[in-house]
């Protein structure tokens, strides 16, 4: 990917437009700022919050307004205290974390990871890294779109322990998403099954909406289930280069989302 973007960088073609690497340019070809981060910047440069180091799991204030971006203010998960969140380094690192903290568990270890494809190239490498098995599984093909009502089929067969990588929105590469009647049908599939949904969202808010695009998340936790979220900020507020994101693991109580967090804290 890299070779084929400096061969692109290199040619002096009048026409060309870059669609490789997921950024948002302007018409200039130039990094894009949003007004909203713009304003920040200055806000935090008047108040000077300084370079000292957080707490290993990262800024709390951050991880509150995270956690909230994806549940709900009003979530029952967050009354009931039920989510562990880290910061961690871009959805990269998200990803690479929670995958390790599976592997690392007794009842996830060794465990395959099912990601639908065509898929973000990272997830595969990611998981084998952590020691997990990936397996693929036809997510769409041009012809007939989303294989649904395949994929709730697969988690309903599925060996016990299985994870599945499931994008809540804004499909990278495809841009197809499950419906909200897709998604009842698939959290119920996940309700029935000792299988682990592993949520990824890249894009919140620039779908069908903020609220909107985290709908399967939602869905899942109000049926009670155990999840994984990795919430990424790069895309959608142009903050490529900060690699500030979030891991968020829904566990089945207060006491075990503590434990998670623990854990979570020892691997960062």
């Amino acid at each position: 990917m890299f070779t084929l973007k400096k061969l692109a960088d290199g040619d002096v073609s009048p026409n060309k437009v870059d669609l490789g690497i997921g950024v948002y340019r302007n018409e200039q070809a130039g990094y894009h700022e949003l007004e909203a981060i713009k304003q920040a910047k200055k806000i935090l440069d008047e108040r000077n919050p300084g370079h000292d180091y957080e707490v290993t799991v990262g800024n709390p204030t951050f991880l509150k307004h995270a956690v909230r971006l994806i549940f709900g203010s009003s979530s029952q998960v967050l009354q009931d205290k039920k989510v562990a969140s880290v910061q961690t380094i871009s959805g990269t690192g998200a990803n690479h974390i929670g995958a390790l903290f599976l592997s690392r568990s007794a009842k996830f270890s060794g465990k395959t990871a099912y990601v639908g494809i065509p898929a973000w190239g990272n997830y595969g490498p990611i998981f084998r890294l952590a020691g997990l098995e990936v397996a693929k599984y036809e997510y769409y093909d041009i012809q007939n779109g989303v294989h649904f009502p395949e994929i709730p089929q697969l988690v309903r067969t599925a060996p016990a322990k299985s994870i599945f990588v499931l994008q809540s929105c804004c499909h990278n590469p495809t841009g197809a998403d499950l419906t909200k009647e897709q998604w009842d049908e698939l959290a119920e599939a996940f309700k029935n099954h000792d299988v682990l949904p592993f949520f990824d969202i890249a894009y919140q808010g620039l779908g069908a909406g903020i609220d909107e695009d985290v709908y399967g998340i939602r869905r899942f936790a109000e049926l009670g289930l155990e999840f994984v979220v990795v919430q990424s900020f790069a895309k959608n507020f142009g903050l490529y280069s900060e690699r500030a994101d979030v891991l968020h693991i829904v566990g089945k109580d207060e006491e075990n989302a503590r434990n998670i967090g623990d854990q979570l804290r020892c691997l960062v």
